[in-house]
């Protein structure tokens, strides 16, 4: 190790070398270094340490930087930096830390940068407490669910300039005030439960000439109330993100006064009444994002009217009317759009023809009628998501659409009027990830020439009147989770190919499916709903079945499936204990008919919550199975109109 004889050596940055292996203990001998940084990258290489021994010898280190560095070993690991007097910046971020340290006295006082982010340490070590020169402080990512912030940490840190305890789940109520601290610049709270009023933060009258406030990121807490006023004295903001917490109330009027505001984030919230129009002010905005709040009331264009630098504009699921006159053309080229739930329509709306740099495009539930513009495919070369779900559009899928978007990789067109067929050029999407038209008037069969679509994971034309088989291509999907083909007109044998699939979620009822069900359960953890009701499948339910322990919903309703019911039925673990239920992934606009009692009811994402095992209308025979009885999380069992003789298990009331 030749660094180590050079012992006059006072910086050294290693940083993401790409090295691998243990860091040398020889490097103690660099007595007058200042400087150290091996930080690694898990993309470039792994280092580790199995004890900071080594460190505890170079006692003129000011700067120690080992982010990404293995230190699960190393349990004295603070110890040794302890022995650092003259330390002013520690970067041990991603280290795999895990122990709590009881000592409450740091050595290194003059430390003024902090980040022991994303690691596994459960409590805030006490001794951070008692620094007093700290400016940076990154706490991030840690697992402090147990541990409350104490005031103290802001009043012995009247430097502070950025704090993050972000992603640690902690709880109880944010400490007050923090306008006192006069540089104070990043602020990071969220994906934590703290509650509270946020006014309390932010504190009265600013103890500051100024607030230097850049970044406020507090969503995914708890916090309540309405929004303050406050937010007008913090002229330099830059991101504003309160979304994901229980605010109420209107929108503050001086929400203008932000001029140098790029982010404002305020979505899932409970804001309610109008988007005042004075937003359109804001000329250094970047990302508006008003999603999932209960605000109501025309949006038109004077909300964008010095809207330049816009480039993601959300205010989806609320109660908001798009007015603006055909011949408007907005100042700004956004990148994302999503406007679902608001009333867009009735014409597809013109002013997206001056849009070029669109990437993602959502507009599901929107009140449009009519065609899909012609237009709309020759903005469209950019187009990663395009979602005009559950309108009323009519007309064909372009048979060019895969030319036309070739950089698509979620096509939604659900819940429309689409006719025609289905166009082969889908297959030349290759970054495909979900493909939704289910609900429309589509026919013909399916191209057989889906095989390259290797990143599908969503496959569904459910409710639709196609006919023909399954082509065997999807059977070469090796990611797709979700495969729903429900009533239309497809015919012949399911392909044995489909059950070496590990999907989770597998719907091709209401067809006319001929044949044996096939062995589904080679991959036994996967599948968690099987609809196959309504078909015409016989032979024996195959024992393979049983190896499925993540099914919560299995339909074989109204086939002519006739033997005994398997004796291993309780070979569904989850229905057996839900803590054995690894979930499936969102519905995607998906649902399934569960019929009980005479009734039907549609289930979209509650179905996770819902364990059922419907049998009726076949020609079993033989007795119920006593492993029935062991289902204890089953919700819906019917098992009516078929040929069961013998005992009812006495014990069915488990």
């Amino acid at each position: 190790m030749f660094l180590a004889s050079l012992q006059k050596l006072e910086y050294l940055n290693l940083s993401y070398a790409g090295f691998y292996g243990r860091i040398p203990r020889q490097l103690n001998n660099l007595s007058k270094l200042e400087y150290l940084d091996p930080s690694s990258d898990f993309g470039l290489g792994y280092i580790t340490s199995n004890d900071l021994d080594w460190v505890s010898k170079l006692s003129a280190l000011k700067f120690l930087h080992m982010s990404f560095v293995g230190l699960s070993k190393a349990e004295d690991w603070f110890c040794s930096i302890n022995m650092l007097p003259s330390l002013q910046s520690l970067g041990l971020r991603n280290c795999e830390l895990q122990h709590i340290f009881s000592s409450s006295q740091a050595n290194f006082t003059s430390l003024r940068f902090l980040d022991i982010g994303f690691n596994s340490i459960s409590s805030i070590p006490p001794w951070i407490y008692n620094l007093s020169q700290l400016e940076h402080i990154d706490l991030s990512s840690n697992d402090f669910s147990k541990s409350y912030l104490s005031m103290a940490i802001f009043e012995n840190n009247r430097r502070l300039a950025y704090f993050d305890v972000s992603q640690n789940l902690m709880q109880g109520e944010f400490p007050k005030n923090l306008s006192s601290l006069c540089k104070l610049q990043v602020v990071r709270l969220y994906g934590n439960n703290f509650n509270g009023n946020i006014t309390s933060i932010l504190g009265g009258a600013l103890g500051c000439v100024q607030s230097k406030w850049k970044i406020f990121e507090v969503f995914n807490n708890d916090f309540s109330g309405d929004l303050p006023n406050q937010f007008g004295d913090f002229k330099e903001l830059e991101l504003l993100d309160l979304s994901g917490n229980s605010f109420s109330g209107f929108l503050p009027v001086n929400l203008v006064e932000l001029s140098s505001l790029r982010n404002l984030h305020l979505a899932n919230n409970k804001l309610s009444g109008t988007i005042p129009e004075s937003i359109g002010r804001l000329s250094n905005l970047k990302e508006l994002h008003f999603a999932q709040n209960l605000l109501y009331g025309v949006v038109g264009e004077l909300h964008f009217e010095n809207l330049r630098n816009l480039t993601s504009l959300d205010i989806s699921s609320n109660k908001l009317i798009l007015n603006v006159s055909s011949a408007w053309v907005p100042p700004f080229q956004a990148r994302d759009i999503d406007l679902s739930d608001c009333k867009v329509g009735p014409e597809f709306p013109r002013w997206l023809q001056t849009q070029r740099n669109i990437t993602t495009l959502s507009m599901s539930n929107a009140s449009i009628s009519g065609g899909i513009t012609n237009w709309l495919y020759n903005i469209s070369s950019n187009i990663e998501y395009l979602d005009i779900s559950s309108n009323m559009l009519r007309g064909q899928v372009p048979r060019d659409i895969g030319d036309k978007m070739p950089r698509l990789r979620v096509l939604r067109l659900w819940g429309n009027n689409l006719t025609g067929g289905i166009p082969s050029s889908l297959c030349k999407l290759n970054r495909l990830t979900r493909i939704n038209l289910s609900n429309n008037r589509l026919s013909g069969r399916l191209p057989r020439c889906w095989g390259a679509l290797q990143d599908l994971w969503v496959f569904a034309f459910g409710d639709n009147q196609l006919n023909g088989q399954i082509p065997k291509s999807l059977c070469y999907l090796q990611q797709l989770f979700v495969l729903s083909l429900k009533r239309n007109g497809f015919t012949g044998e399911i392909p044995i190919c489909l059950s070496n699939l590990p999907m989770m979620i597998l719907d091709l009822s209401d067809n006319e499916f001929t044949g044996r069900l096939p062995p589904f359960g080679k991959h036994p953890r996967p599948l968690a709903v099987i609809n196959l009701e309504k078909n015409h499948f016989v032979g024996g339910i195959p024992p393979q079945f049983c190896r499925l322990r993540n099914l919560c919903f299995l339909s074989l309703a109204q086939n002519n499936i006739s033997g005994p019911i398997p004796n291993c039925i309780d070979g569904f673990s989850s229905m057996v204990d839900s803590a054995y239920f690894a979930g499936f992934p969102n519905m995607n606009g998906l649902n399934f008919m569960v019929n009980t009692k005479g009734t039907s009811q549609i289930y979209g994402d509650v179905l996770s919550y819902y364990f059922s095992v419907d049998l009726s209308a076949n020609m079993l025979d033989g007795q119920i199975p006593t492993e029935f009885t062991r289902l204890l999380e089953l919700q819906n069992l019917n098992l009516s109109r078929n040929n069961l003789s013998g005992h009812i298990p006495s014990n069915i009331g488990d």
